[in-house]
């Protein structure tokens, strides 16, 4: 458990996945106390453990007394503790929090969960998302007028299964125009290359050590091929083949080769290529994108950004995930 600061606790944010538990405690301003992490996802506990789990996290912000919950992310799917369901798109952002799943709990607790967001992609699909909008809420918060924030936004959320956002005015029901979600598009970027790494013959090239963690360096300049590759030829299908076949090709006239180094590098760089290429195609080239995440692959999304000359800015995930829960809280009279 990390401490941060020491001011008056007013909220305790859950940010719960498939994968990994996070609690923040918070004041009213959304201002991090202190922090708690566990990799007890979703996926690693039985139905009847996650309330017992939740509480061995938090009791020791309980102790001066009882402070609300709000959770988001998968603790809310149909996998996860209950189901929360989900709201529609448009969806204003100062309408996040007016529907919230209450959970009953053994400590009499005001404990909720943010609903999901479902509505049609950009190219016409059903789409969903399980937390994402509380990073979009939050990201558009902590962005306020700074470059990007006037007029139609596009926010990039990169991960396993990234999500690309539009965020513009929207009548609301008092007849004003307000910022809302207007609709977004998931793309399976991250899960295919980590499927591809460790299940293809494409990666049976990458060099790994005894623990089977990818040995070779990271290397920017087949990234950056990756990325024009996937440009110059965005039919995926087949330029994923080249990560192969540019290794053990060998010399052939007016190709370029890789070495096995470089692979993993190029495959990434392909993917991000591919996504980038694939979204600006449904929807035109924006003149900004607001990046919200943290890390290596946020950076490698500004870098394939940067290469299709499209200005972009970052936003730190888990500051977005606080300042949200905080203002859905609010919104829903919990502070």
């Amino acid at each position: 458990m990390t401490e941060h600061v020491n001011t008056s606790p007013a909220l305790i944010g859950v940010d719960w996945g498939s994968s990994n538990f996070r609690a923040f405690l918070m004041d009213r301003s959304g201002t991090l106390l202190q922090e708690t992490s566990s990799p007890k996802g979703m996926l690693t506990l039985r139905q009847e453990e996650f309330e017992s789990f939740l509480i061995e996290q938090i009791s020791p912000w309980l102790e001066d007394g009882k402070l609300p919950v709000l959770m988001t992310g998968m603790v809310g799917s149909a996998q996860g503790w209950k189901d929360a369901g989900y709201v529609d798109c448009p969806l204003a952002l100062s309408a996040m929090g007016k529907t919230l799943f209450q959970l009953e709990n053994r400590q009499g607790l005001s404990m909720a969960i943010v609903p999901g967001v479902r509505g049609r992609s950009f190219s016409g699909f059903a789409d969903v998302m399980r937390g994402e909008e509380v990073q979009i809420l939050g990201a558009e918060l902590l962005q306020g007028k700074n470059e990007g924030a006037d007029g139609l936004r596009l926010l990039c959320l990169p991960g396993t299964h990234a999500k690309w956002a539009r965020v513009d005015l929207c009548s609301a029901a008092s007849g004003d125009a307000e910022p809302a979600i207007l609709d977004f598009a998931t793309c399976m970027t991250g899960e295919l290359f980590n499927v591809l790494c460790q299940h293809s013959i494409l990666g049976r090239l990458i060099p790994v050590d005894d623990a089977g963690k990818v040995a070779s360096p990271f290397n920017v300049a087949a990234f950056d091929r990756g990325v024009a590759v996937s440009t110059e030829h965005p039919n995926l299908l087949h330029s994923l083949f080249s990560a192969r076949s540019a290794v053990v090709a060998g010399a052939v006239t007016d190709t370029f080769q890789l070495n096995t180094d470089e692979v993993h590098s190029y495959l990434s760089g392909l993917l991000i290529g591919a996504e980038v290429h694939t979204v600006t195609a449904e929807i035109g080239r924006p003149g900004h994108v607001t990046l919200v995440g943290g890390g290596n692959l946020t950076a490698l999304y500004q870098r394939a950004l940067e290469l299709r000359d499209i200005p972009s800015a970052s936003i730190d995930g888990d500051s977005a995930v606080r300042r949200g829960l905080v203002a859905i809280a609010s919104n829903a009279g919990w502070l």
